[in-house]
């Protein structure tokens, strides 16, 4: 009984030691070359031919009005009635809000009657010129009491000038009470109510603001900045003027706005709070589909770099030396080989003869003219100098979403 319970562990080992090395020889039969070697793995490559392509920038913006003022009272009294629908659009001189007229038309009557006294003293003294200036030669009265008349009719005539200047100013502050929109715009809420009693310090009644066109709001990091010069001065970067320059938005559901616009102001320090270049755009609004506060994202065409190289997105590696890409090398045998290059990679671009979704990463370094990059099966690559058997990229189906930019090479005659 003890001897056959040891024969079979015994047996069992055996038959599976012999089924492992059948199984392991016809793998090894199928899967491997003759020679033992690792078999050629299948990638897509592209040669890389400069070419000039579009430079975009992309930044957070946000929305201002292009003019934002607080209306405010002119003059001290009671807010009798508003005027207008709070949130609404407003035209330039549609009244806002209407103050309490009685004390402003009381005063205008005071004026009114002041200036009339003042006209009756004035036409008095005129008089008592007239009357004593034939005097004077017949000797009847002195020379002394024309010139008092003459100084006394001056003195009235400057009172009349006074009356008409207090009944100009009763008058303004009578038409003050009614307090009109000085721009088109939209406004706010009201910040004071009917029965309130307002003044020129009392704070502002509402605030009103132009909306068409709106301003884009965004900074540039300074980093970015002196790189832009830098490429700017090498000539790897070209920029068109200020007024030809595209400046396009999204919002914040992705979608993009039908209307674009251009920078108009580029401040020439930076913002000691942010370290950043503040820039401001200006951008049509005529629907009134945006408004002040909100977020966007800011995309700056119309720039080009000129020869440039560029390889997809996905061709790009990275590991703890840095990025790299795969090219096509040559073995000992002559055969194809992948062999990694580390790059300097620049900006992405986006085109529309492009796959959906698909982008280039411009190459600052690392590659030339002519290099075979892989682009696709870089995941079969285990291993610098393994053997590979190149195939050319097939026709990519271009995006319908993109924006057009300019027109260039398909990707089948390279990168």
């Amino acid at each position: 009984m003890s001897i056959t319970r040891q024969i079979r562990p015994a047996c069992v080992g055996l038959a599976i030691g012999v089924l492992m090395l059948q199984l392991t020889g016809c793998s090894e039969s199928e899967s491997q070359p003759a020679d033992g070697a690792m078999p050629p793995q299948q990638v897509t490559v592209v040669a890389l031919q400069p070419r000039d392509l579009p430079a975009e920038f992309e930044y957070v913006g946000r929305l201002e009005a292009s003019r934002e003022i607080e209306i405010r009272p002119r003059v001290t009294a009671l807010i009798e009635q508003r005027l207008f629908d709070e949130g609404g659009r407003v035209k330039a001189g549609e009244p806002l809000f209407q103050l309490d007229r009685a004390p402003f038309e009381a005063r205008k009557r005071v004026a009114q009657a002041n200036l009339a006294e003042a006209h009756a003293r004035l036409t008095q003294a005129e008089r008592e010129v007239k009357r004593l200036t034939p005097l004077v030669k017949s000797l009847s009265v002195s020379q002394r009491d024309l010139d008092d008349a003459r100084s006394n009719r001056d003195l009235h005539r400057a009172g009349v000038a006074a009356a008409e200047a207090e009944l100009s100013q009763a008058q303004l502050d009578l038409d003050y009470t009614r307090v009109e929109a000085p721009i088109n715009g939209r406004i706010g809420r009201a910040l004071q109510v009917e029965g309130s009693l307002v003044s020129p310090t009392s704070g502002p009644l509402v605030r009103l603001a132009q909306v068409d066109p709106l301003h884009v709001r965004f900074s540039i990091a300074e980093n970015e900045r002196l790189e832009i010069d830098r490429q700017l001065a090498e000539g790897t970067l070209t920029l068109p003027p200020p007024d030809q320059t595209r400046v396009e938005v999204r919002l914040a559901d992705g979608s993009a706005y039908p209307y674009a616009g251009q920078v108009d102001f580029s401040d020439y320090r930076t913002d000691p709070r942010t370290g950043a270049y503040d820039v401001r755009a200006i951008l049509p609004n005529p629907a009134a589909r945006l408004s002040p506060g909100q977020f966007v994202r800011v995309r700056i065409t119309g720039g080009i770099l000129p020869n440039a190289l560029a390889v997809p997105q996905r061709a790009v590696q990275e590991d703890a030396k840095g990025k790299f890409v795969y090219v096509v090398g040559q073995g000992e045998n002559g055969a194809a080989t992948a062999q990694p290059r580390p790059v300097e990679v620049g900006q992405w671009v986006e085109q529309p003869d492009m796959a959906e979704g698909e982008s280039l990463w411009v190459i600052r370094s690392g590659l030339a003219a002519g290099d075979r990059v892989v682009i696709e099966g870089t995941a079969r690559i285990f291993f610098p100098g393994m053997p590979i058997q190149t195939q050319p990229p097939a026709p990519a189906t271009p995006a319908t979403n993109s924006a057009p930019t300019a027109a260039l090479a398909q990707p089948a005659e390279g990168y």
